[in-house]
């Protein structure tokens, strides 16, 4: 998704950068392990595919990915907040510890025929609903999560957790997003557990023919979904990683 492109978020155990054809060859060698192909529901792809699949998310207005650095393998020379530095992603692909996704959809319709959304502030001469003729609201868009800590020794050190809370973050933040939820497959007891007991999701479906169980972080707008994580998160510093890429 062009909108984080040149994003860098920087948070106490983990940095987030965007997706870059540089990390491809990692990241194909990650998906040929059978253990990751199966908690991921992913089937292995060749490298050229996996080439085709990075470049045509960098243009999908509904996928957001950002690959997860280690930050203890980072360094110290942290960027400044709003700096540019375009050389980052490239320096640091040896941190590379896994990847965090949003995908985005539209918000389900409720039994009333409506949806809550995020507020917006009306211009002169136009209703809160906005310009729409017909005074319907735009659907509010949701946003599915998926996290993988690839590294072994990555994980069980708060590395997902803390990622998946950047990436809710930067989502209600940047898209207004309100609603966040996972697919799980019962079998993932590490991953159903991340979820419920350490970022605050509860099941809200179950699906016996896939044995998938869906879990939701839902809040009444996104200004609250902010609230809730910024009182968690400790400070997340953010700067541009300018990308030439065609």
């Amino acid at each position: 998704m062009r909108l984080n492109y040149e994003t860098c978020l920087a948070g106490s155990k983990c940095i987030l950068v965007p997706y870059r054809p540089e990390h491809v060859k990692t990241y194909h060698k990650w998906m040929q392990d059978p253990y990751l192909l199966d908690a991921t529901g992913s089937d292995p792809l060749s490298l050229e595919e996996e080439i085709d699949m990075q470049h045509s998310w960098k243009d999908d207005d509904d996928k957001l990915t950002f690959i997860v650095l280690s930050r203890e393998d980072c360094g110290d020379d942290l960027p400044g907040e709003g700096e540019d530095r375009p050389d980052y992603v490239r320096q640091k692909l040896v941190a590379m510890a896994g990847d965090v996704n949003l995908f985005l959809s539209d918000e389900d319709v409720d039994g009333e025929g409506s949806e809550i959304h995020v507020g917006r502030i009306a211009l002169e001469g136009e209703s809160a609903a906005g310009p729409n003729p017909i005074n319907k609201p735009p659907p509010q868009k949701q946003g599915e999560l998926n996290i993988m800590v690839a590294r072994q020794e990555c994980r069980g050190k708060g590395m997902g957790t803390e990622a998946a809370r950047m990436m809710m973050l930067y989502g209600a933040r940047n898209l207004g997003i309100r609603r966040f939820f996972v697919k799980i497959s019962e079998d993932n007891v590490a991953s159903r557990k991340m979820f419920e007991k350490a970022l605050g999701f509860r099941e809200c479906n179950y699906v016996e023919c896939f044995r998938e169980v869906e879990l939701e972080l839902v809040k009444e707008s996104a200004h609250e979904m902010v609230a809730l994580l910024e009182k968690i998160l400790s400070e997340v510093i953010s700067w541009q990683c300018s990308s030439q890429d065609n």
